[in-house]
This record gives structure tokens, sequence and C-alpha cells, in this order.
């Protein structure tokens, strides 16, 4: 299968980049508000924020340690930051000025040292406080603490975090009011705002004790001057009053609501030095693909749009990119003082600045590298945001909840304010897109809440639901109204079910026009049928009407082309005990072709759980049912949800698979963050090594000693693989692969049959084949250009043959570490003749020769294939003993074999050779050595590299003991 790269290998980095490169940092913060980075130049970033209450903190972060990149492209882990320099212009505005107290702050969390502050005001060297010029150098000098009086740990940052405030934090601008004591239990501010101050908030004051950072108030006060009861009793440094006018902090109770409070910090002119300044990671790009990519702007804001680009697209994704706009982040919001909540402001633009900010500069980079997005928009809302007269809910009245956390709930499709609001978001969205990019869109997942992992009751009857019923139909809602999805519902609950499935239908055909805007009207009058009551066994020509535009309004008009696009999740429609969903949830007539450009179909539920013989269903619900060719079906695999699940992608793998022999015009992957945060990577050449997949073949390719190449494989037709055919053979194949953890001889065999025209028996009893390299592989012979996935390397070992087969050993690569693999002592030399460490030219004491005769003549004397005389030898007796013999012509031309004697013509060999001396063959002989220190001196004048210890005393040595009469 495809694989898992969850850390970054440093021998595969080839490229540095600067620690605190703007690209890198992130954002995070507390919901209600939110926030963006973007980077805006090559030494330059900017956070856009909206804060929502008085409480709300962002921060705007570095990590040392990169866990959200795909561990191919992550940058390694460096904590130790000292000595490294850190400059920076930084302008601001909305936030709390970085000369107040409990302002922006450079806070330090460490591995093993804890937390600490750095007052950033402290490091400036010239400017305001919203405008002005930073620089920290990151060792001994840069200490933490309102006064810079603490060390900080530079050698140990686990990550970097600025936070910043909104401008109206707390209590805003406070100051004691009179001066306190130390031990007081009561302080007079003067408070900023003049608003109160309940027990339980909190009272910094510039001054206390450094062990006391803050005070918990007990009182309850109002007003622009207020004395307030405080725990513990007031602690100062040196035990001296805290005078007038010292600054406070008032961080209150309770959040308290602050509008929409617009905020921006830019970093520029960021340069970064000195020691451990650059971090290592790779850059060389994956291949392309035909793989595509899925995201979620949930999980995608808080980086930078140019790292989330740049990654995906040298992770090989190319062409359509899904975006889905998400549930709980790009809303603009409003109090709402009777729910005391932030809800969707329908009456708002529906995007918020910091959204917009990070759509349009991720827009425009995928744009740029030739991608084409499609925006995703779902009828889901985070629960909290939900207006209550919008969700979806159950015969309770129980609101919608999906299984997030937090939990998001849905719209109901009936519901005209909120469809209106949804038609605006996908505008806004669109509008969002570089001129020239195609205005792509997807309903994504429409239905009505089944109550999974909750009540399991179908959500159904909101109050807006139940009138439009009754308006349409003229009939009241069927009771008792339903509380469960299991089973079958009794016939008088069908008519509403029905009636549910078509507003569904017409929601989703309303918003595809309304988005698109050509056609809407010549629609109208099928969209008003339907909600006349249809064409149903119900419908009667008294039913009341509502007219669809007074219903819905008009839907507007951009004259922009792009496709529309409706993703269906199968298994919320197909549930084997809940069919009651497929009457719910799948309206057939409003979803056939060609209502939409493109179907998009998923059903991760059922791969997740292994259950892929469920996803006929799917394709037959997309091809047969609705009558979508496959050039405009998509089809979403994945997705796994948990880093401890990572198993799944094992089925997510496979189902990839599975989808492109289906023959989609697309395959999507879900989604972007899964699959940087576990490290998968696509690579579709590792699919043949599915056990159902018939286009596998095994190959072997052998290399013999003589230089000789051959080729087999398993397959029925010659496959030329890197230039090399390999043949069939179908009597050829390795036994089963197994590798023993004591680096033991693998018990791999080669099983074959003789074959004349490639391995003869004669072959393998003449050696050829001896030490030859043999490589074991699987290819896909229907693209045998795909890399091969090795099996095994290695050797062959011990060959024997039998009949008309032959057996023979491969010893991996592994069977060599079983080899001594350090010097020991020994009196003779250790190293081989003419190796490196020797340093004896092979070329000088070499002597070439030709076999004159087989025998030394004498009377019944028969060759054996390993004596024989030879001609042109001037070397003296002895000279080739031990030596090395490689024969130039002949049926052994290539072969080397050792020779055991030589004296004057007369060559004796260690073993006979495997095939047949003949007089006339040549032969070049090299001298040989008994490894002794007198012949490396006397015959090769190499004493200084002699590897032996001639003179080490031996065993006789240790057994000798005294002799009186010696």
């Amino acid at each position: 299968m495809s694989r898992l790269v969850t850390w970054p290998r440093r021998d595969e980095a080839d490229a540095t980049i600067r620690r605190f490169e703007p690209a890198y940092w992130t954002v995070d913060f507390p919901l209600p508000m939110m926030a963006s980075v973007i980077t805006t130049g090559p030494d330059a970033l900017r956070v856009r924020a909206v804060f929502r209450t008085n409480r709300d903190l962002a921060g705007l972060i570095w990590h040392t340690e990169d866990r959200a990149d795909h561990g191919l492209f992550a940058y390694h882990r460096a904590r130790v930051c000292r000595g490294c320099v850190l400059e920076f212009d930084w302008l601001s505005s909305g936030i709390r000025p970085m000369d107040r107290l409990q302002s922006v702050t450079l806070t330090v969390e460490t591995y093993r040292n804890g937390t600490h502050y750095v007052r950033l005001w402290n490091h400036a060297t010239s400017g305001t406080p919203d405008a002005c010029h930073i620089r920290m150098v990151l060792d001994a000098s840069t200490r933490g603490g309102f006064h810079a009086d603490a060390p900080v740990p530079w050698h140990d940052v686990k990550r970097l975090f600025i936070s910043l405030q909104p401008l109206a934090a707390g209590r805003g601008d406070c100051a004691l009011a009179t001066p306190a004591a130390p031990g007081a239990s009561t302080i007079t501010l003067n408070v900023g705002d003049g608003g109160p101050i309940a027990p339980g908030a909190r009272v910094y004051i510039l001054g206390s004790h450094p062990d006391v950072p803050a005070y918990t108030v007990t009182s309850a006060t109002s007003g622009p001057v207020q004395t307030l009861a405080i725990t513990p009793p007031l602690a100062t440094g040196g035990g001296t009053p805290i005078p007038a006018g010292a600054e406070a902090f008032v961080e209150t109770a309770a959040a308290e609501p602050l509008g929409e409070a617009q905020a921006e910090v830019s970093l520029t002119n960021i340069t970064v030095s000195g020691p451990n300044s650059t971090l290592p990671l790779r850059s060389a790009p994956l291949p392309a693909h035909a793989l595509r990519m899925t995201d979620g702007f949930d999980n995608a804001y808080p980086f930078t749009p140019e790292r989330l680009a740049r990654q995906v697209h040298a992770l090989g994704y190319r062409g359509p990119y899904v975006l889905y706009m998400g549930i709980s982040k790009f809303h603009a919001l409003a109090w709402d003082a009777g729910e005391q909540r932030h809800v969707v402001d329908a009456s708002a633009y529906p995007l918020n600045a910091p959204t917009v900010q990070w759509l349009a500069d991720f827009l425009a980079r995928l744009h740029a590298l030739g991608y084409e997005v499609i925006v995703s928009v779902s009828f889901e809302i985070l629960a909290r945001f939900m207006p209550s007269a919008w969700a979806q809910r159950a015969h309770d009245g129980t609101m919608a909840m999906t299984g997030w956390e937090p939990p998001s709930s849905l719209i109901a499709p009936t519901h005209p304010q909120a469809l209106a609001w949804l038609r605006a978001v996908f505008l806004a969205v669109l509008d969002l897109l570089p001129e020239g990019a195609p205005r792509h869109f997807q309903i994504g997942e429409p239905w009505w809440w089944d109550g999974s992992f909750g009540n399991h009751a179908p959500h159904i009857y909101d109050a807006t639901t139940e009138a439009a019923y009754t308006a349409a139909t003229g009939q009241t809602v069927p009771m008792p109204r339903l509380a469960t999805i299991f089973g079958q519902p009794g016939p008088q609950h069908l008519p509403y079910l029905a009636w549910c499935r078509d507003q569904l239908g017409v929601a989703t055909r309303w918003l595809v026009e309304a988005v698109r805007g050509a056609g809407a009207a010549e629609r109208m009058p099928q969209i008003e049928r339907r909600f006349r009551g249809g064409a149903d066994a119900w419908d009667s020509p008294g039913a009341g009407a509502i007219e669809t535009q007074a219903y819905f309004g008009r839907g507007g008009s951009n004259g922009s082309e792009g496709h529309s696009h409706l993703l269906v999740f199968t298994p919320q429609i197909l549930r084997e005990d809940a069919p009651m969903l497929r009457t719910l949830n799948f309206p057939e007539a409003d979803w056939q072709h060609p209502a939409f450009d493109v179907l998009q179909i998923e059903d991760y539920d059922w791969i997740a759980e292994g259950r892929h013989d469920l996803a006929r269903l799917t394709w037959l619900l997309a091809t047969r049912v609705l009558g979508y060719p496959k050039e405009q079906i998509h089809y979403f695999a994945g997705f796994t949800l948990r880093p401890e699940t990572t198993w799944i992608w094992h089925e997510t793998d496979r189902a990839i698979w599975r989808a492109f022999r289906e023959g989609p015009a697309e395959v999507f992957v879900w989604s972007r963050e899964q699959v940087m945060r576990d490290g998968w990577t696509f690579d579709r050449r590792d699919w043949k090594l599915w056990g159902g997949l018939t286009h596998l073949a095994q190959c072997w390719r052998i290399e013999r000693t003589d230089g000789v190449v051959l080729g087999f494989t398993s397959h029925d037709r010659p496959l030329v693989v890197e230039g090399l055919t390999y043949r069939p053979a179908h009597a050829f194949s390795a036994s089963q692969i197994a590798s023993a953890a004591d680096m033991s001889v693998g018990d791999v065999e080669l099983l074959g049959a003789l074959d004349a025209e490639a391995i003869t028996a004669a072959d393998l009893l003449a050696g050829v084949y001896d030490h030859a390299a043999v490589e074991l592989f699987v290819i896909d012979w229907s693209a045998p250009d795909l890399p091969r996935t090795i099996v095994r390397r290695g050797r062959i070992g011990t060959v024997s043959a039998a009949g008309g087969s032959f057996r023979a050993e491969l010893r991996g690569l592994a069977q060599a570490i079983q080899q001594p693999v350090i010097d020991s002592y020994s009196p003779e030399c250790r190293v081989d003749l003419y190796s490196p460490q020797c340093g004896v030219s092979r070329a000088a004491h070499a002597a070439s020769a030709v076999v004159t005769a087989l025998t030394d003549g004498s009377l019944g004397a028969v060759s054996d294939n390993r004596v024989f005389e030879a001609s042109g030898l001037d070397r003296p007796d002895g000279w080739a003993d031990y030596g090395e013999l490689v024969w130039t012509s002949g049926a052994n031309a290539g072969r080397r074999c050792e020779v055991r004697s030589q004296v004057g013509g007369r060559i004796e060999l260690w073993e006979p050779m495997g095939r047949d001396i003949a007089v006339g063959d040549g032969f070049i002989l090299h001298a040989g050595c008994d490894k002794a220190l007198a012949t490396c001196r006397d015959k090769f004048a190499n004493v200084l590299n002699f590897r032996g210890e001639p003179h080490v005393p031996g065993q006789d040595a240790m057994l000798r003991y005294p002799d009186p009469r010696g």
C-alpha cells in the first residue's frame, strides 16, 4: 500500500529554512474569536483577528518541532535557540498596546524548564508601542518578566507564542487610585471602562511581589472608581507600598461580548541570524499523480496558505482541489442577548475579516499552481453558533447534534433565511477566486440528521418544517412523531417523510440555481409544483401552496461559469438497519442526472470498517439509480479521523485502488489534514501488492560473475523492464521468503526446471551461477515502466541439480553480517593479495600462457580438468602457488579459479573446472602468496603493508614451563 512517513529524515534534507520563517508561523485561539495568518512577502507576515469578548486571546506561534507538516517535508526539531538573533518591524492596530501590563508577550514553553514570559516592549529599539523595531538575542541578555529580570532557557525551547489581546481587554486601562500597602485586603482602582467587577475577577498590579502575580476579587462593584476586596492580601516587593497611579489590569470573571472588534498585526523585515538560525528540510517534490486533494477550512486556517499550497503541490497533487468551508470559524457572528451566546448573523456579510484574508491568499496561490478549486458548503454550523430557528430538531425538540467535538448542528432545508445565508456564503467565497478561475461549487452532504452518536431519531420536527408542511399540503404532521430511525415507520408517516425528502431535493436544486443564477426563472414552476405537494399519492388539488419566490426569494445572477457538484454520503442513505433513511434522505427525482454537473460520492464509514463489498452500492446508486456517467462522477476516499487509527489508511488505500479501477473522472482523498498529520504518501505503483490484483508478476534478475545477465518472469509473455527482457518461466519460482533475526541464511530457494536455452545442468555444474547476484521483485505487467517493488536481493549459495530440475539457495544481504568484521591477531597476513590494504599491483605480477597438454603424458593418464601443462611461463617454481587463474578463452572464458601449485609449466588447481579445459585455451596467471612475512618481504617487497603479527607468542608459549636442565 501507500506508505506512512511520520518523521523527517536528515539524510533526505536537501535545503534549509530560517528559523522563524514567516510561512511556518501558526495561529491559535479559543472560540468565539477568529484569527488567521498569511505571508505578505519572503520576510513578512500579517495576522488579522476579530475579537468577540474581552477575554479573547490569540497566539502567533512558532513550534520547534514540526508536527503539522507531512513527514517528508517537515523541518527537523531543533529546540536549541541559544545565540539566535531575531529582528522585525512591528505594526499593530486594535490590540492592547505592548507597553501595557498584561499585553503583548512572548511566551516561551520549554520541554523541561517550565514556561517563561518575555515582554516584547523591553526589546524595542525604536518606535511606539504600535509601530516599533524589535531586536532579540536569544541568550542570557534576553530575559523574562516585566522588568526583564528572569533567565530564559533558550537551549530548551518547545514553542514560542506571541499573545495578542483586544484593545478593550479586561476592564481597559486601570490604575491604583490610592497607594496600596503591603497586607491590604482592599485596593481602590480607577477602572478604565467603568464596568462592573464581580467576584472571581483577577487583578494584576505592577509592583506586586513576583510570587503573587494576581489577586482574586471577592466583592461586587462598578463605576469609574471601585474599591475591591481581594485575596490573598497584597504582597509587594521589598515590603514597600505600591504608589497611586501604578498600572493594574482586571481580568473579568466572565467573558463579556465586544461585538466584532477587528485587529491587525504585521511583522515585516524579519531577519534571523547567528547560531541555530537555520533548519534542514527536504524540498525535492514527489512526482505528480492522478489522486486529488480535499481540504477543510476549519483544519487549514491555523497555517499560512503559502505553507499548505506549497506542500500539497510537493506531494504530487494536481488538478481539482475541494475546499470544504467547515462548520465553526468563517462566520460573521452577533451576540444574542436573549440566548446569551453568539449566533450566525444572517444580516451581515457572511465571512469575517480573518477568513477573507486567508481565503483570498489561499485561492490565489492554488490558482497560480494550476489547481481548480471546488468550494464546498454544507448544511452544518457549529451548534453554539446555530440560530435556534434554523436548526433541525427531533420529536422532543432537541437540536440536531453531530458527533464532532464541539458538536455541529444542521440547518433545516425548509428555512428560507438559512438557505439564503448558505447562498450568500457560496457567493462570498466564489467572489474571492482570482480572475480567470472557474467558479466550481459543491453542496456537501445534504441530509436530515439521523441522530447518529445520540438519540438515533429523525430530526424533521422543527417548527419551520412542520408549518411549511401544513401550509403546503393542508395536512397536520402525523402523530406520534417518530422517535427512532430504525425499523419501518407506520404508513401514516410516509407522506410526511416523502415531503421532507422532497424539500431536501428542492433546497439543493434551488441552491444550484441561486448560486449559478442562470436559468433560475425557467425552473421556478418546477420548484413551485414540488412545494404544492408534487406527484405523490397524497397530493390533492386543494392542497395549500407556497410560492417559491416568496418562500425562498429570488437567486441572484453573476453570469460566471462553473460546475455544480453534489456530494452524497451513501451510508447515510443505504443503512440496512434504517430503511427510513432512503425515503428521507434520497430525493432521487431532484438529484437525477443532469441535475448537477458532477456527482461526488463517498462511503468512508464502510471503508473504515473494511466493508468494501458495500462500496458497489455506492457505484450502483450513482450510475444506475441516478444515471450519472462515470465521466461525471468523483469518488472521495477516506478518512482517518484520529491519529491512533492509522490502520484505516490500509482500507483507504484499497478503496482508492478500487475507485481508479471503476474509472470515474476523478478520485479524491479526504483530507489534507489527515494526510499531513499521518504522513500518508500516495504510491500507486505499490497497488500490485493487493492480493486480488491480476496484474501481479514476479521477476527474477540473475547477474552471473562472468557478466551475463538473465531475466525470468512468472508472466505468460516476455516483459521488458529497464531494458532487460524477462522471459516467461512458469517452472521457475521462489519458495516462501523469510528472514531470521539472528542473520542466519534466509530460507529462500530458487526452484526451476532446466532449460537448454537458459539454465543448463552443465552451467550449474560448471559453477557459472556460483555467487551470482539475484534480485527478486514484483512488477505490474500492465505498466512495466512503473518502478518495481524489490522483494529480496542476495547471491546464490549452494546449487544442486536432480533430474530435470535445479535448486539454488539464495543468501540475503544480511548473511554477510555473519562474517567477522574485525581483525584478530594471527602470525599470517590477514588481507588478500592485491587488495587496497595490501597495495601490491596485480598487473605487475601477471603472466599469460596457453594450455599445451591436459596430462603429463604418462601411460593411462586422463584429464581431470584440474591439472594441465602450459607453455609461455617463465616463472620460478611456486611463483603461482595460492594464486589466481583467469581464463581468457575456451569454454571457461571469464571464470576465475585458485591455483594449488605451479611447477614449471605444470598447473594444478584446487578444484576441477566446471567445463572442459582444451588445448589452446588461454589464461592469465597471477602470483600467489602464502601470507608469510618472509614471502611478503622477499617476493613482493611489501613488508610495510604486512598485516600479521609473526612475533606474537602463540599457544606453545603459554604452555611452556621452567626446565631446570635448560
